[in-house]
Formats: C-alpha cells, structure tokens, sequence
C-alpha cells in the first residue's frame, strides 16, 4: 500500500500555498497534496465551476494510487470537498474535515454574498486586479495570522480576486447537506466561534453528516485554517490518526 496522505483544499481567492503553515505541522508520516483549484493559482486563467472543481479532488486522489486518504478543505475547498466526496473511492476515502462551509447558498441567505461578489467586480473594475492585489492582499494575509514568508510565497504563486464571484454562482442553488448526508465516512467540523453565518448553520449541518465530530475556535472569524494554522494542524493529526494512520498501521 502507498503512503496515507492527506488533501488539502484552499478557500476562495488562494491557492495551494496558502496551507503552507498547516503542511510544515502535519504528521511526516502523511504524504500531503494541496493542489490549486480552477481559476486560482497556477490555473488562474481557467473559470471556477463545482464541476471542475470535483475533477481536481478526483484527480488528486487518482495521483495517490491506491493510498488511502483523508481530505481537508477550508470554505470553498470545503465546499468543493462535500461535492466531490461521493466520486472518490469509497475504501480509500477515510475522512473529511471541513471548515467554513456550514452555511446554505440557497435563497436569502446568499444575499450578502451576492452583494460581496459584486463589490469585487466594481473594485477590479475600478483599479485592476494587479494593483489591488499588490496593495491589499499582503496586509490581508498578515492580518490573517500569515507570516510575512508565507504571505509573500501565497501572492507569488498567484491568487485571484475576479475568481470570487465565480465561485459564488457556483455554490448557489446547491444542496450540500443533502451530498453529506450521502457520505458515510467520519466528519470533522471546525469553525470559528465569530464566523456567524456557519455557525449558525453548523447544527443542520452536523445533523445531516454521519459520525461527526465538532471543534470550535474561540473569538475566530472565517478561514480558520489561516487564523489558527497551527491548532488546525494539531486537529488534523489527531483526526488522521484515528481514522486513517491507526487503521493503516
């Protein structure tokens, strides 16, 4: 059998290098991959769809063989993981872990990201993607808890704000509870205590996944695998030990 690993699936506007602070800490005896999604890093120039984004996790895991896995995303990687953990081979799959992503795109409640999506277009519109990403984003990812190192090796391999608004079209309408109700391997939630809309959903969310367990960041806003790396890192580890190395061993 192939090593265990573990993939990593970034939010929204990142890239793969944006779990650099979560990858240094994870268990050596995991292989970790943490590709780019549609239109983010390396793949800027290609449009963000669910779809496509289900084909990177199904690629992802093809790549490890017959190695079983756990798979980890953050927001949209969390998203896109409950999307696509139904085309992953079910003896392999050993886990999920998902933070962020406990909040309907349905209805009323897609309102304010609506809203956000297109204050995105007006401010590209207004000053180019380039210049906001060079004036905002390294402030940003400091702001998140990022090192200096690892907020400039995150811009540098390509992040995208015109992406947001792509990604935001393609959760509307889908009905994520009802994927993770289909998944029968074990659920780790994470989410901040100040991530208030996934917070107010993380219930429903629980309730419709099978085995699940839940980790609450105190005083912790979106994008907790950012603001709490090394926490996160330490809950991965113990997660991958009970569903994935300790069976494997």
């Amino acid at each position: 059998m192939h090593q265990p690993a573990i993939i990593l699936i970034h939010g929204a506007t990142l890239n793969g290098r944006s779990w650099d602070p979560v990858r240094r800490l994870i268990d050596p005896r995991l292989r970790v991959l943490a590709p780019d999604l549609p239109g983010h890093g390396a793949r800027r120039g290609e449009a963000y769809t669910l779809q496509a984004g289900v084909e990177t996790v199904v690629a992802a895991a093809r790549s490890l063989g017959d190695a079983p896995f756990i798979l980890a995303g953050d927001s949209l990687g969390s998203y896109t993981s409950q999307a696509a953990a139904g085309a992953l081979p079910h003896d392999r799959l050993k886990g999920l872990v998902l933070g962020g992503a406990s909040h309907e795109f349905i209805g009323a409640p897609t309102l304010p990201y609506i809203a956000h999506a297109l204050l995105f277009r007006v401010m590209i519109a207004l000053f180019g993607e380039d210049k906001l990403l060079a004036r905002k984003m390294p402030t940003t990812l400091r702001t998140f808890g990022m090192s200096g190192e690892d907020a400039d090796n995150t811009l540098a391999a390509g992040m995208s704000l015109k992406v947001f608004p792509q990604a935001v079209a393609a959760l509307r309408g889908n009905d994520f509870r009802a994927m993770l109700a289909r998944i029968e391997q074990p659920t780790m939630f994470i989410n901040g205590d100040a991530d208030t809309n996934h917070v107010r959903g993380e219930a429903r969310y629980v309730a419709a996944a099978r085995q699940a367990t839940v980790h609450r960041f105190p005083d912790c806003e979106h994008g907790v695998s950012l603001r709490r790396s090394a926490q996160y890192a330490t809950l991965l580890n113990a997660f991958a030990r009970r569903v994935l190395l300790d069976e494997a061993a």
